[in-house]
């Protein structure tokens, strides 16, 4: 039986749409099962964490981390590959950063420090955990936007086995 290969399609378009809404990209590839599965999950996850942290732990500042580090956002670098659900807070800081109002009635805009003390002094330990689930939701997406650019692992669901299958099966007889 001749051993078939599915040479690697990356697909930057699938990529970005796994980006841009998570799961959209591998819907795009026609992989609706997988597509939705990350969709539920890391939405899921995300939006669980907005809702634990009171929709104030998802916020950027555009600040300089070598002379501000205290001020520097890191957790949204995470969370920013979430993608869209994640880009009210860089719009609003983006706005805050030039110095005007924010829009959508300041969801996702950066919170001041007297709101951040109150929530810690209120929920404790929680607010942590809210930003570790919207980070996870956002490294979590990672890996689908990798396996959207990858494309599936095989051509059909009718294809051969795989390659090492074989070259086992052949060195046995």
């Amino acid at each position: 039986m001749p051993v078939s290969s599915v040479p690697p399609n990356p697909s930057i378009k699938a990529a970005f749409l796994a980006w841009f809404i998570p799961g959209l990209g591998h819907i795009y590839q026609k992989r609706y099962g997988k597509g939705v599965l990350y969709f539920v999950c890391i939405v899921g996850l995300f939006v669980w964490g907005a809702i634990l942290g009171e929709g104030k732990i998802v916020y950027w500042r555009w600040v300089n981390p070598m002379s501000r580090p205290d001020d520097f956002r890191l957790t949204y670098i995470c969370q920013f590959f979430v993608g869209l659900p994640a880009l009210p807070a860089l719009i609003q800081g983006t706005l805050r950063y030039l110095d005007l109002s924010p829009i959508l009635w300041g969801w996702m805009d950066v919170p001041s420090q007297n709101v951040i003390n109150g929530m810690y002094a209120r929920l404790g330990k929680v607010v942590d955990i809210s930003v570790l689930y919207t980070q996870l939701a956002g490294l979590a997406n990672v890996f689908a936007i990798c396996d959207a650019y990858a494309g599936p692992a095989a051509a059909s669901a009718g294809a051969s086995k795989p390659a090492t299958a074989a070259v086992a099966k052949e060195a046995k007889a």
